[in-house]
């Protein structure tokens, strides 16, 4: 069974969360985004959406470092 692309996204995005998970990871986040974008699974709207929860981390992340 294939996971949907949102569900997908939603565990890569819950896993960064975690400290334990290193941040570099963010990178290849934004590379399955932009994959899933251009193969059309999810829509650009969903790719802004995602890439500002992602950016969001990303601060979050920084900012407790």
């Amino acid at each position: 069974m294939t996971l949907s692309a949102h569900v997908l996204i939603g565990e890569e995005l819950e896993a960064l969360e975690d400290l334990k998970t290193p941040v570099s990871w963010s990178v290849m986040i934004q590379k399955n985004l932009n994959e899933m974008m251009l193969d059309d699974r999810i829509t650009i709207a969903e790719f802004n959406h995602y890439c500002g929860r992602l950016n969001k981390i990303v601060s979050r992340r920084k900012e407790a470092a």
